[in-house]
């Protein structure tokens, strides 16, 4: 009798075993942002804009061959991608419904405690629209990529605007206000908000 309860036991610790075993190799992957900086330049021509990413993305644990980063409209074209080491990096429109994004595929794999640096540049169409609340203005609203499964440590968003633009025709929600202002190289006026120890989930509205 003592021979027969200790198989079913001996089974069910063996699967307990293969379980945890399984979860240790891989099966869990959790990554943090240690900077996400994006930088806009409106286009007055046609209202669009060119859209660069700056990412800092460290693995936690598992291993990654690809990030995506989303992007605030459906008509978008994308550019180029290229990781710290000069690395040309593919890329892949991943859309789906309301979810607009492309896939970045790293270089070589990511794996747990390794941090990689990489950038991506679109053009985003129809970004820039007529303020009908206040004729004479046109708005753009961005939301800078949110993360459901990261936190983000630094989040920096800039933007480029039109020439002759200065700060005075420059207005925004009073929660949303700016942290700084800046010259461009060229002349053109640079707005900037700046974002530290977002949560998971968080979304920053511009």
């Amino acid at each position: 009798m003592v021979k027969l309860h200790l198989l079913p036991i001996a089974l069910i610790a063996a699967f307990l075993l293969a379980a945890l075993t399984s979860t240790a190799f891989g099966q869990v992957k959790q990554y943090h942002i240690e900077h996400e900086w994006a930088k806009i330049w409106i286009n007055p021509e046609n209202g669009s804009i060119d859209l660069f990413y700056d990412i800092c993305f460290t693995a936690d644990s598992g291993s990654f061959t690809w990030v995506e980063i989303g992007q605030p409209k459906r008509d978008f074209t994308i550019g180029t991608a290229l990781d710290q080491y000069g690395h040309t990096l593919m890329t892949s429109d991943v859309s789906s419904s309301t979810d607009f994004k492309v896939r970045v595929n790293l270089y070589s794999p990511l794996l747990a405690e390794q941090t990689i640096r990489f950038n991506l540049t679109t053009n985003v169409a129809k970004m820039i629209y007529e303020d009908t609340t206040n004729p004479g203005n046109v708005g753009m609203k961005f939301i800078p990529t949110w993360w459901s499964q990261a936190r983000v440590d630094d989040l920096r968003v800039s933007i480029v605007m039109p020439s002759g633009v200065n700060v005075s025709m420059v207005r925004t929600l009073e929660s949303a206000f700016w942290n700084n202002t800046s010259p461009e190289p060229d002349g053109r006026l640079a707005v900037y908000w700046n974002k530290t120890n977002l949560r998971i989930g968080e979304q920053f509205r511009v």
